[in-house]
Formats: C-alpha cells, structure tokens, sequence
C-alpha cells in the first residue's frame, strides 16, 4: 500500500505534517484491517504491508479494498492537504496478491504485489488493483526501481512513430492508442485549428468534442513547462467554463500538450480520463515525448 504522492506533502508542508499525515493514514488501515482480522504496518516511508489471513475469496478482497480507499479518503484536519496533492485529499495506491495461487513464497507473492501496485499507479494511482495473472504478468517492469519501465514505452514509441512503412498520422494514432490503453485513459484526441480527430476512446458511449485550448492557457504553471494538466474539482471561479464542459463531456481529469517545434504548432494533443486519477510522472513524460516526435516528423516531412 502506497500513500499517493506523498513526497508533495513533505516538500511543500514540511515533514510535521507528513507525519501526521502517516498517522492518519495508519489508524485508518489499521481500523479496516483489525475489522477484517489482518494485520497492517508500515514497511517503509510512505509504504504500508497488510496481510488477512484465511480470505482468498475475490468478491470480500474486493470489498475491503474499496473500504480502505474509501476510509483514507475522508475528510480529515490537515491544513493545506488539498492544495499540495493533486487529487485535494489523502489517497492510496495498493497492489493485492493472494496465496497460494498468486504465489509460493513471500518473495512470489511481493514480486506479483508490486506488478498490481504499479498497474494502479498507471491507472492513475487511487485505486486497488487485485492480482490476475493474464492481465499483469507481461507488464513492464524496471528490475532496478521495481517501477514502471518507462524506457521500454519510450522505445516502442520511438520505433513505432518512425516506421516509414505507414503514414505519421497513421503511426501516431497506433502509439497513441498503445499508450492509452497502457496508462488507462479515456480519450486521446487531436486539436488543431478548431478541428477535433479522436486518437483513441475507450467507451464508443462517450461523447467527446472539441474544446478551445483558448480555456486551458490561463492554468499554464510557466512559460517554460509547455504541458497543461487539471483536475475537475481543483479548476476554481475563473475557469467555470472549462468546468461546464468537463462536467457535460464527464471529464475528471485532463492534459493538454502542444505538438511544437521551435518554428511551428501542429496542434495539440489532448488526453482525458473519465474516472477519478492521478496523473503520473511516466505519462507526462511518454505523452509529451509522442507530441515532441510528432511534431519534429511533421516538420521533417514539410
């Protein structure tokens, strides 16, 4: 169990309030697994290591996960917590393995615990994932950081957007389409010129349109970091426009990146996810590097 983006609580509240952070978060584990006759502690910084004896049963492992969520979730006294984490509130990330099935051993069972983990943080941290082995076994990993391999999506993406074989525009909607669905997102599209072109959609029930990347400029952190990502409930007074239509398209969360050389703007490209998530490091990175690459090809070609 991951507390979600925890080292921003440290750096911009101090360690004071990470600890008490820390405590909160324990005595509320510790309630949900004491109700569920387990077992919680804490493994390390901001991990935590939980063990329920004698339930295998998926439906009640499901049940507690959502429990847990949902207990570290409520309101707490932290002064300022909602504006040093993304999603305004104290959330985690955990990856659940059951024995035997999962794995023989403790070293099986924290090997495959850790893929699940991490598969939750690509779906935007904030949720529990439960261990299956055909859905997660193939992830990427990064033996050295027991992270995600963010170099081995890199590399796909670089190959794949330089095939001479296809079009660029073909290309792009393939690593797009690889990316989504490897970081789970709901929408990948393409703004340019007041024309809107879906990239990817995971639900063909979504309705997505076109949105003035005019509403997006004002959240700019600086000048220099070209990206802009938002959360639905952290866009404030001056942007109820932009709020409106995520409301009516049932966007929680949304990046926007140019695709930009130093001479030109091919557009941007435009990312949605339709439940509530946290973006991750990795994916501002392999999404900004596919509009980088488009874009330079796009160039290149002209």
């Amino acid at each position: 169990i991951d507390l979600d983006d925890f080292k921003s609580i440290n750096d911009n509240l101090g360690h004071s309030v990470g600890d008490e952070a820390l405590i909160i978060s324990s005595d509320r584990m510790f309630k949900i697994f004491n109700e569920n006759n387990g077992i919680v502690g804490r493994y390390g910084g901001d991990e935590f290591f939980a063990v329920v004896e004698n339930e295998t049963k998926y439906e009640n492992i499901w049940h507690i996960g959502k429990d847990l969520n949902e207990l570290i979730r409520r309101e707490n006294n932290i002064k300022d917590i909602e504006k040093a984490l993304p999603a305004g509130k104290l959330t985690i990330t955990s990856g659940i393995a059951r024995f035997p099935q999962d794995g023989k051993d403790i070293d099986e069972l924290m090997d495959v615990c850790d893929k699940a983990l991490y598969r939750g943080k690509m779906k935007g941290k904030n949720c529990f994932i439960i261990y299956n082995k055909e859905l997660h076994q193939n992830l990427l990993m990064s033996r050295d950081t027991r992270g995600l391999d963010t170099k081995g999506v890199i590399d796909y993406v670089f190959k794949e957007l330089t095939n001479n074989k296809k079009t660029l525009e073909e290309n792009l909607k393939e690593v797009i389409s690889f990316a989504s669905k490897y970081f789970d997102v709901s929408l990948a599209a393409k703004n340019y010129n007041g024309l809107f072109e879906i990239l990817y959609l995971k639900d063909d029930n979504i309705k997505s349109k076109y949105i003035d990347e005019k509403l997006y400029l004002d959240l700019k952190s600086s000048e220099i970091d070209s990206m802009i990502f938002m959360y639905i409930n952290k866009l404030g007074p001056r942007h109820e426009d932009l709020k409106k239509i995520f409301e009516d398209q049932g966007v929680h969360a949304s990046i926007l990146i140019p695709c930009q050389t130093k001479n030109k703007n091919y557009g941007y490209l435009r990312i949605d996810a339709r439940h509530e998530r946290i973006w991750t490091k990795d994916e501002k990175i392999v999404f900004q590097i596919i509009a980088n690459l488009y874009a330079l090809l796009k160039e290149f070609a002209n």
